[in-house]
């Protein structure tokens, strides 16, 4: 499903997102580019300005995003090899950063975008581990809990199962594409 049918890169991604941060007078259909520049990843709307979002000090290797209920950046990426999500944490009320040293791959969806669904959506944090299994977190249970979607024994450490992209297709069921 557009935006993300468009190409993707390790350190840029695309996401269906409202009018701007923070703001839910419109429905989630704008695009929306992430990227890597310098020290800093940028979040942009289709025809706007960029905005810095999050400001890091290694190498980023790997970014994904994707906006809550509330247009509140989700961002998952991995620095200096340790893979890392910058969430809004309702309990603490606050952005709160968490590592997952064991972790590739790091993608993030808002798994259905539709207005008069938002309130039963989640964010899936969807990885790979140990080289051949498919996993993923969900923001309802504040990213805790991991669930496994796969183990694939065809995959090796030589050859490891990689996820490229997930999200919503135009079917309305979530997808995992991996290798």
């Amino acid at each position: 499903m557009p935006p993300r049918s468009k190409p993707q890169k390790p350190t840029a991604s695309w996401e269906l997102g409202g009018i701007a941060l923070s703001d839910t007078s419109e429905p989630m259909q704008y695009y929306w580019y992430g990227y890597v520049k310098g020290k800093a990843i940028y979040l942009q709307r289709s025809g706007a300005e960029p905005v810095a979002v999050l400001a890091f000090a290694g190498d980023v290797t790997e970014m994904s995003f994707s906006f809550d209920q509330n247009m509140r950046p989700t961002i998952a990426y991995v620095e200096n090899g340790v893979a890392k999500l910058y969430w809004y944490d309702a309990s603490v009320a606050k952005n709160v950063l968490t590592l997952y040293p064991n972790i590739t791959n790091p993608r993030l969806s808002l798994d259905d975008k539709r207005k008069f669904n938002i309130g039963n959506s989640d964010i899936i944090f969807a990885y790979v581990t140990d080289h051949n299994r498919l996993c993923y977190r969900l923001q309802r249970e504040r990213y805790s809990a991991e669930h496994v979607l796969l183990t694939d024994t065809t995959k090796s450490v030589d050859e490891p199962l990689k996820l490229n992209v997930i999200g919503m297709s135009t079917a309305n069921r979530f997808l995992f594409l991996t290798n």
